[in-house]
């Protein structure tokens, strides 16, 4: 069982949390909002040496690749077509590639062009898959990027699966963007979705200590309001989320929505590491080192909120977490 990390706790640990605040801030202050963000999100990626679970920094892949590869199962048939889109550097779907069926074709999308070049690097090394089209783009500017570099994308209504893995934070228009994906498929076709619940997660709850401590974003209520919205459009009906239907209907793409909440968490070796993870969000675009200090101070005065435990079993054991909930959701389009 998690030794849980109680308010008494955390009294008699303070010195613990002023020493890893002071650890954090000696390694970021000198750093842009860039290379900020890298060391922090280098903290999510970390695999385990014993390979029992996929990374050791959180628990989310080992929970929605499961589903995924169902959905692989379900989806596709030989020659069929998958574009994953906000792509990163193929790492996530290298975890799934061996249970895609032989000639299918993978296009991607990705904006950051050492993550291109990498993950168009490991489909070239995978016999039985055929690479499609290689986007350097955000999201938001795929067609206008896809006309000026010639790039052909993939038709409208043929794609068999859309991949979009906690890449939604980086859409301006949420709906839109969406909207956008299920174009993309055929009918019958799905775009498996995982992004993290902010509403109940670390890094939302951190965001808004930074705003309630007089913190600026630069947007701060955009930021805010994006999270809540992610929750009413892809959350499941249940939970208050199920919106995504009525968008698609009204914009002639209409789909069955599957969504579930799933109960990850984010995971540090130190009290260093939790500080630092909080900069893997929206905050990661703030400069300076206030947002650690506001991340510890929500870690030790409000540990219920975060749900802070050291693990006491498993491959993870004595490392210290915190919840970071996320949606895995299917829209299968129906026409």
């Amino acid at each position: 069982m998690p030794i849980q990390i109680d308010h008494t706790r955390t009294r008699e640990l303070a010195p613990r949390f002023d020493e890893a605040l002071e650890l954090v801030r000696n390694e970021f202050e000198s750093l842009d909002s860039h290379r900020q963000y890298r060391n922090a999100f280098a903290r999510l990626l970390k695999p385990d040496p014993l390979d029992r679970v996929l990374m050791m920094g959180t628990d989310q892949r080992d929970l929605f690749v499961p589903h995924l590869q169902r959905t692989i199962e379900t989806s596709l048939s030989k020659g069929g077509h998958i574009f994953d889109v906000g792509a990163g550097d193929g790492q996530t779907f290298a975890l799934v590639a061996g249970s895609v069926p032989r000639g299918t074709r993978i296009s991607i999308e990705e904006p950051n062009a050492e993550y291109l070049a990498a993950y168009t690097a490991f489909l070239r090394s995978q016999p039985h898959l055929e690479p499609g089209a290689a986007v350097e783009a955000s999201f938001d500017d795929i067609d206008e990027a896809s006309s000026r570099s010639a790039i052909a994308l993939p038709d409208d209504g043929s794609v068999d699966l859309v991949l979009a893995l906690q890449m939604l934070f980086f859409l301006s228009d949420l709906p839109a963007g969406l909207a956008r994906m299920v174009r993309f498929l055929r009918p019958g076709g799905t775009l498996f979705n995982v992004v993290a619940d902010e509403t109940d997660g670390y890094t939302g709850l951190t965001l808004n200590a930074f705003i309630e401590a007089g913190g600026d974003t630069g947007h701060n209520e955009r930021h805010q309001s994006a999270i809540a919205e992610r929750r009413r459009l892809l959350g499941s009906p249940e939970l208050g989320g199920g919106a995504i239907i009525d968008v698609l209907r009204e914009a002639g793409v209409p789909a069955r929505l599957e969504a579930e909440l799933q109960p990850s968490r984010l995971y540090g070796h130190s009290l260093a590491d939790l500080i630092a993870l909080s900069n893997i969000s929206v905050l990661s675009e703030v400069d300076g080192t206030r947002k650690f200090e506001i991340a510890m101070k929500l870690l030790r005065d409000h540990p219920d909120a975060v749900d802070l435990r050291i693990e006491d079993d498993g491959p993870r054991r004595g490392m210290w977490s915190v919840t970071q909930p996320q949606w895995v959701s299917r829209l299968c389009r129906v026409g």
